[in-house]
């Protein structure tokens, strides 16, 4: 009882400062990634901190390759796209206007007309509402990564006392249960570090390719459209036909051949990932059946959103481990 109080107490605690919790959430990601290569270089002979301190100065370096020659044209496109807002909207609220002119000359029944105007008149607001709220959002989370600026402190700190930490946690668990736990966790952690690990890789050469391809089209915002790609392309099966949306959709705005050709490298680089990227580096990495993978997908953003489909399979993984370890303790 104890126990279920205080659990409830931390819970209510971490929902009332949510808010503070992403560079926190960021930093034991980061620190999770990058503990095998600080583990790596101290079996070279190196003490704990000049293994941290070598894996962060190898980051920093290729962050300032890619903040020296990426980020100013990143930033000038942000700047542009920003800009451009209203005149997206335009062209959006233009193309309903002249589907409603071409379908006024189509003779209908009045009574079905009247519905067909009224279902236009809501598309016309919700997609209207939605280039704002998706243009809004883009800038928003591109902004909100100056607070998530503390992650790095937070992780060599993390690193630095990973072992104390590690020690700790595995004090708390009973030691009847350790013979159990311990097993298992090694269990989860494989399986986590292989999925986390490779879509970050996926992801990111999926973000290059299609920047690569939307820039050899002539697209527009080409580097922002990438990334927002690769950030999809992390939520299985569903994410390629998200990332393709905003791209397809500015590219529509312009031409329909412009958008032919933009569609077309979604479709070439989906199929670069699906036979050569997920099988080389993925394979098998959660075990789960497609169709289970489908189902939890839909559940966690029907119930949570994107952050729900991006945590639902690596959580149904986990489960799928311990439900697999019970059955094999209940029947041994």
């Amino acid at each position: 009882m104890f126990v279920l109080l205080i659990s409830m107490g931390m819970l209510y605690f971490f929902l009332k400062v949510r808010f503070i919790l992403p560079p926190f959430f960021l930093a034991v990601v980061l620190a999770y990634l990058l503990n095998p290569m600080v583990e790596l270089i101290q079996g070279k002979g190196f003490s704990r901190v000049s293994a941290i301190l070598i894996v962060y100065f190898s980051c920093i370096f290729f962050t300032y390759l890619l903040v020296a020659y990426g980020f100013p044209v990143f930033l000038r496109e942000l700047d542009v796209f920003a800009e451009a807002i209203p005149d997206y909207t335009l062209r959006v609220q233009s193309l309903v206007r002249e589907f409603y002119q071409r379908y006024q000359r189509i003779d209908i029944p009045e009574s079905v007309r009247q519905v067909i105007d009224e279902t236009l008149v809501g598309l016309e607001a919700s997609l209207t509402a939605g280039v704002r709220q998706l243009a809004q959002a883009t800038i928003n989370f591109f902004t909100q990564l100056m607070s998530l600026m503390l992650a790095p402190v937070l992780t060599f700190y993390l690193l630095k006392d990973a072992e104390h930490i590690n020690r700790r946690l595995a004090a708390v668990i009973p030691v009847s249960w350790r013979t159990h736990v311990l097993p298992l966790w090694e269990e989860v952690d494989r399986v986590l570090m292989k999925f986390i690990r490779g879509h970050l890789l996926v992801a990111s050469m999926v973000g290059v390719l299609t920047s690569l391809g939307l820039a050899l089209v002539g697209v527009k915002f080409y580097l922002l459209l990438g990334i927002i790609a690769g950030i999809a392309d992390l939520i299985p099966y569903f994410g390629p036909i998200i990332g393709a949306i905003p791209a397809v959709g500015l590219a529509l705005l312009n031409s329909s051949q412009q958008a032919l050709y933009v569609l077309l490298v979604m479709v070439v680089v989906q199929q670069v990932e699906n036979n050569l990227l997920s099988p080389t580096i993925l394979g098998d990495s959660v075990g789960l059946h497609p169709v289970v993978v489908i189902f939890v997908l839909l559940a966690g953003g029907h119930l949570f959103g994107i952050l729900g489909m991006l945590l639902a399979v690596p959580l149904t993984a986990i489960l799928r481990i311990i439900v697999n370890y019970l059955y094999t303790l209940l029947v041994s």
